[in-house]
C-alpha cells in the first residue's frame, strides 16, 4: 500500500459555511441578548464572570481552524459529504432546499441558522438528525480546561521512561528482527515484553506518535486531537454512532481510564461452551493474576468521587447491587479526572509505564508514526512487514509477526496483507453507550478525583442470557458536557454550561449481541460499519430506566436522557420515584427509545472483528486461535490461513466482554505469548 493520496479540502466558501455554523452553535453574544443572558443567570456577585462567558464566542476563540483540521482528518469521503453539504447551503437556492430560507446560509441572522439546525435536529430524515448533532459535537471539542494540580509535586517528583525510536532516512530503510509487532496498546505491549524476556529481538512498531509526560498539555482539545483516532471524529459509516479509540504512543492504555475488571465468569463460560475451554482453565486465570500483579490492579485504594458516591448511595436506596472497580494504578491512590487527555503523573499503569517500559529494559526497539501497509508473506509464511514513515518505506524482515493494532486496524491490515477469509472484519462489538443526567442542587465536579470507581450490574442480564448493561459513572469535562446537552440556542446552551459542575452524568454501557463490521474502504483504511439492533437497544433501554431511577433516589433535582424531544423531568422530592408523573415520564423514554441520529451514542471499547463464526454460534475459525480436529477450536495461536502470522488483541474476543475490556485484553495477549513460546521449546524438543 502506497502512502495515502491528499485528502479533499474545504474551500474558503465551505468554511464560511462552517464559520456560520460555529457561531450560531457557540455564539459571541452582545447587546440585548448578553444583557438579557446576564441578568437570567445572575446571583448578584457574578455579572462580570457572566458577560465574560456569554462574550466568549467560538470564533473569537481563534478555534475555527483546529474544527477545520478537525474535518479533514475524517476519511475523504466523509470530508465530500460535508463539504456537499457547506457547498449547498453557500448558495440561496440550497438554503432554501435544506432549510427553507432563500439566501445563503452565512448571510442568515444567528436566529435564523438556529431555527434550521433546530428543524434539522427533530427531522424524520437521519442523515439530518445525524448533521445537526455532528455539528455541535465539532463545536463542543473547543472548551479549555487543564488540570490545575498539572505542574504540582505529583508531576515533578516522578521518573518517567524514556523512549528513544528509529527515524527512517529519506532514501528508506531495511530492518531485521526475530519478531515484529503492530501496535503498542494492551496486546502489543505485553507481546513485546513476554517475547524479549524468551530471548527473541523485538521491534513495536505504532502508527501513533508519543507525547513525553511533559509534552501532556491535558486541554481537553489537544489531548482529544493527538491522542485519539482521526482527532476524535470517528464514527460509524451513517454517523449515528461516535467512537473513540486510542491511537498514540501505548493506544488506548494511554487515554483509557483506569478501569481493570476482570471478564465475568458467565461471559468464560460461555466462550468455554462455544469452543474455547481455555478461559475456563487455571492457565487462563494465570495470566489473569500476573497482570494483575504487573500493572498494581487493585480496588483497595479507591477514594470515590462526589458522583460515584451517588451512585452508590443511589443504588442503596433502590436495593441495586454495587460493586468497586479496580484500578491499574500500581496499588495506589488515584485520584486524576484528566485520565483521558493522557496520565501526566504517570500514576495510570498503562503500557507506557509497564510493559513497553519492561521491553525497553531488556533491549526492545520502537519505532512510532509508523504505518505498516501490510504483512510480508512468502509461501504461506509471514515474512515481516512493509510500511512507511512520513511517506519513507521501511521494510522490516521477521520470523514471526504479530498484529496488536486493535479491533479497528487489524483486519484491515489482514485484509491489505492478502487474508482473503470473508469473515474477517465481521462480527465487531462496540459496548453501545448512552448517557443520562442528573442536575443537583450541591455541586458535583464530575471532572473531579477518581474516574469510574464504582458500578451496578442491576440491568446486565436484561434479556436472561448475560445480555445488558453495566451503569458507571464517567469523567465528564467540559467539552463532554457541551456535547451531549441538548442544543436549542447558542444563549441556552451557554445557560445550560453554567450548571455544569451541578450535573451528574452516568452511562449505560450495553453488551451488545449483535454486532457490526469492519470494512476496507478504498483508501485502504478501515471503515466501521454499525447499527444498534433490536435486541441491544432493549439493553439500552433497561440501562437508561434504571440511570433515571438512581439518580432520583440520589437526590437529583431533575432528569434528563439524550433522546431529541424528551424534555428533562422536574422531580418531586416528596414523591420521588413513584410520583405517577415520573411513571409517565419514564413510559415517554422508552416510547422514543434510541433512534438513529435522535439519540447521542458512543463507543470507547472496540472488540472482536478477528473472529469467524458459523450459523449455529459455535466458534469455528479465528485469526488468532488455532483449528482443532472437527473445526473447534483449542488454544490460542497463529492465524490459520499464514504461519507465524499471529493477532493479539481485543479483536480475537469471541463476543463482547460486557465490562471495560482492558484487562481482558492484557491477560489474552499473555496467554497468546506464553502459547508461543511453549510451541517454540516443543518444537526443539
Amino acid at each position: 500500500m502506497a502512502p495515502p493520496a491528499p485528502k479533499p479540502k474545504l474551500n474558503e466558501d465551505q468554511i464560511k459555511v462552517l464559520h456560520a455554523f460555529l457561531d450560531t452553535v457557540i455564539p459571541e453574544l452582545s447587546g440585548q441578548e448578553l444583557e438579557d443572558f446576564v441578568r437570567e443567570n445572575s446571583d448578584g456577585t457574578n455579572d462580570e464572570a457572566l458577560r465574560a462567558f456569554g462574550k466568549a464566542g467560538i470564533v473569537n476563540q481563534n478555534l475555527v481552524d483546529r474544527v477545520v483540521e478537525k474535518i479533514h482528518s475524517l476519511p475523504p469521503e466523509k470530508i465530500h459529504e460535508l463539504g456537499m453539504v457547506f457547498k449547498v447551503l453557500s448558495t440561496k437556492v440550497g438554503t432554501l432546499a435544506l432549510g427553507g430560507t432563500y439566501a445563503e446560509f452565512p448571510s442568515l441572522t444567528r436566529e435564523q441558522r438556529g431555527q434550521i439546525i433546530n428543524s434539522w435536529a427533530n427531522s424524520m430524515i437521519a442523515k439530518l438528525r445525524i448533521f445537526a448533532r455532528a455539528v455541535v459535537q465539532l463545536a463542543s471539542v473547543t472548551y479549555p480546561g487543564a488540570d490545575p494540580e498539572m505542574h504540582s509535586e505529583r508531576f515533578t517528583s516522578k521518573d518517567f521512561p524514556v523512549y528513544e525510536f528509529i527515524e527512517v532516512p529519506p532514501e528508506g530503510l531495511e530492518l531485521s528482527f526475530d519478531v515484529v509487532i503492530v501496535g503498542s496498546g494492551e496486546g502489543g505491549g505485553v507481546m513485546a515484553a513476554e517475547l524479549l524476556k524468551a530471548g527473541k529481538r523485538v521491534l513495536v512498531i505504532e502508527k501513533g506518535h508519543h507525547y513525553p509526560h511533559n509534552e501532556l498539555t491535558l486541554v481537553q482539545a489537544d489531548g482529544i486531537e493527538k491522542l485519539y483516532e482521526n482527532a476524535g471524529s470517528l464514527a460509524s459509516e451513517d454517523g449515528a454512532l461516535t467512537v473513540l479509540a486510542g491511537a498514540t504512543w501505548g493506544g488506548g492504555t494511554t487515554v483509557n481510564w483506569c478501569a481493570s475488571l476482570q471478564l465475568p465468569y458467565y461471559v468464560r463460560e460461555e466462550w468455554a461452551k462455544q469452543g474455547l475451554p481455555y478461559f475456563t482453565s487455571a492457565a487462563y486465570q494465570k495470566s489473569i493474576d500476573t497482570i494483575i500483579d504487573r500493572l498494581g490492579i487493585s480496588d483497595k485504594h479507591l477514594k470515590h468521587n462526589k458522583p460515584n458516591c451517588l451512585l452508590l448511595e443511589g443504588c442503596r436506596k433502590l436495593g441495586y447491587p454495587t460493586k468497586d472497580i479496580p484500578q491499574n494504578t500500581g496499588g495506589h491512590q488515584h485520584s486524576c479526572g484528566w485520565c483521558g487527555f493522557g496520565c501526566r503523573f504517570g500514576e495510570k499503569q498503562g503500557t507506557m509505564m509497564s510493559f513497553l517500559r519492561d521491553a525497553q529494559n531488556h533491549g526492545a526497539q520502537f519505532m512510532q508514526d509508523t504505518f505498516v501497509d501490510s504483512v510480508l508473506i512468502h509461501k504461506g509464511k509471514a515474512v515481516g512487514i512493509v510500511g512507511h514513515q512520513n511517506g519513507r518505506k521501511v521494510t522490516v524482515k521477521a520470523s514471526k509477526v504479530v498484529v496488536s493494532a486493535g479491533s479497528i486496524h487489524t483486519p484491515v491490515l489482514l485484509r491489505r496483507s492478502g487474508l482473503r477469509n470473508k469473515n474477517i472484519g465481521r462480527n465487531l462489538h462496540l459496548h453501545p453507550v448512552c448517557y443520562v443526567f442528573g442536575k443537583f442542587d450541591e455541586k458535583i465536579d464530575c471532572y473531579q478525583g477518581s474516574i469510574m470507581t464504582a458500578l451496578t450490574t442491576v440491568a446486565e442480564n436484561t434479556a436472561g442470557q448475560g445480555y445488558g448493561s453495566k451503569i458507571e459513572v464517567p469523567s465528564h469535562h467540559p467539552g463532554l458536557n457541551s456535547a451531549f446537552i441538548g442544543w436549542k440556542s447558542g444563549s441556552d446552551h451557554k445557560r445550560q454550561m453554567l450548571d455544569m459542575n451541578h450535573i451528574m452524568p452516568l452511562i449505560v454501557l450495553s453488551r451488545d449481541r449483535d454486532g457490526g463490521s469492519i470494512e476496507m474502504g478504498v483508501d485502504g483504511l478501515p471503515r466501521i460499519r454499525y447499527s444498534v439492533s433490536n435486541h441491544d437497544t432493549a439493553s439500552l433501554e433497561e440501562g437508561i430506566e434504571r440511570c433515571l431511577r438512581i439518580l432520583v433516589a440520589a437526590g437529583a433535582k431533575s432528569v434528563w436522557t439524550t433522546q431529541r424531544g424528551v424534555e428533562p423531568f422536574i422531580v418531586n422530592p416528596e414523591l420521588g420515584h413513584d410520583d405517577p408523573a415520573f411513571k409517565s415520564y419514564l413510559a415517554e423514554v422508552k416510547r422514543n427509545s434510541v433512534r438513529v441520529g435522535a439519540t447521542t451514542i458512543g463507543s470507547a471499547h472496540q472488540m472482536g472483528s478477528c473472529v469467524l463464526k458459523c450459523r449455529s454460534g459455535d466458534f469455528l475459525l479465528s485469526a488468532a486461535w488455532e483449528a482443532a480436529p472437527k473445526a473447534l477450536l483449542s488454544s490460542p495461536r497463529e492465524t490459520w490461513e499464514i504461519k507465524d502470522l499471529y493477532v493479539a488483541d481485543a479483536s480475537v474476543f469471541p463476543t463482547a466482554s460486557g465490562v471495560n475490556p482492558m484487562l481482558t485484553t492484557y491477560s489474552l495477549a499473555h496467554s497468546i505469548a506464553q502459547f508461543m513460546i511453549n510451541a517454540e521449546l516443543s518444537a526443539k524438543l
